[in-house]
Formats: structure tokens, sequence, C-alpha cells
């Protein structure tokens, strides 16, 4: 019997030549499926660019418009015009509270809140701060200080500061002591002015 020999006649390597195509193919396919990824997300992304610039250029039309219709009827939209507004806003505030200020119901929420026995001189009001400036007299230390307690206790009044008391002496024979006071209270009306507005 002949004896048979095996001799492989392939390059050397031949081995992993082959797994190198193989993961060459493997590298081609993912790199085409990040290919077909790549161009359906620009894609996506660009039709949603383009309905952007669409709503963009919609709203620049509609804008537009209404600035010609109001420069059509005197009015000015440009936008050293709208920076100013807001001053103008805060002014006319202002002018509405003070034009709607009642001294009728502010003497009558002073009236609530003050002891009969007690005298009031005078009564001015400091509309930018809405503080009410009073100045007084009264019998006794104790009384002032019900007063600011009475005060203090009223809805329309907080933050009552004495700013200066002193104590005299009346000119007639028995010659009975008082006490001048003033002081200042914010004061808020226990009627919006808006209800009244409306009323």
């Amino acid at each position: 019997m002949v004896p048979r020999a095996k001799i492989s006649l392939s390059a050397p390597g031949n081995t992993h030549l082959t797994l190198t195509q193989f993961g060459l193919k493997a590298i081609t396919v993912i790199c085409l499926a990040l290919s077909v990824i790549f161009w359906w997300v620009g894609t996506t992304f660009y039709k949603e660019i383009d309905g952007i610039e669409n709503k963009i250029s919609m709203l620049g039309s509609q804008t537009r418009e209404m600035v010609n219709q109001a420069s059509a009827r005197g009015m000015n939209l440009s936008n050293k015009a709208i920076i100013q507004i807001p001053p103008h806003i805060s002014f006319i505030k202002q002018v509405r509270n003070r034009v709607g200020f009642s001294w009728t119901q502010l003497l009558t929420d002073l009236e609530s809140a003050v002891p009969k026995n007690l005298m009031m001189s005078t009564v001015s009001l400091d509309e930018k701060t809405n503080t009410v400036l009073l100045n007084g007299s009264t019998s006794s230390l104790k009384e002032l200080t019900r007063l600011m307690h009475q005060l203090e206790k009223h809805q329309a009044f907080r933050d009552v500061i004495l700013t200066q008391h002193a104590k005299k002496k009346k000119k007639n024979a028995d010659k009975q002591s008082f006490v001048v006071f003033s002081m200042k209270v914010s004061y808020e009306p226990t009627v919006p002015l808006l209800k009244k507005a409306k009323s």
C-alpha cells in the first residue's frame, strides 16, 4: 500500500487573510448603515429647519402687515417707540392712582382709628409713598400710645412711626399738661380704587 502525504499548497497565512476580509466586509456594512442613518437624520433636520423658516417668514409678513396697519392709523410701532412704552404705563398708573384717591375715604379711616378725645391739627399725604403725616395733640402719653396701637390694628394703616413728641402746659390757670406729636403712617384705602371706579 502506497502511503499518502497531505501537502497544503495554499500560501501561508491564508486563514488570517480570510478573517481580515470578513472584518472588512463587516466594517463596510456598518459604514453603509451609519451613512443611511446620518442621511435620514439630516433629511429630517432639514425638513424641520424648512418648517421653522416658513413659520418665521409668515410671522415676519404678519408683523409687517400689522405695522403697516398701525402706521395707517397713526400708531408708531418702531423699536424706539416700543422701548418708551413701560415709562408711559408707569406714569398712567400714577395719574390714575392720584385721580382715584379719596380724601373722604382717608378721613373716614382716620375717624374710625383715632380716639375721640384726641385732636388732629393737620393731616397731609405724600402721594409718592402713600404716607400720611399726622400732627396733633393728646392729653397724655398713654393716649398717644393708644392711638399708635389703634392705627396699627386698623386694616388701612401700617408702619406707624412717631417722628416727634413733646409735653407742654396750657396757658390757663390750671396749667394742665398735654402732649403734641407728629407721626407718619403708610396708608392703603380700605375700599380699593378699582371697586370705587366701577361703582
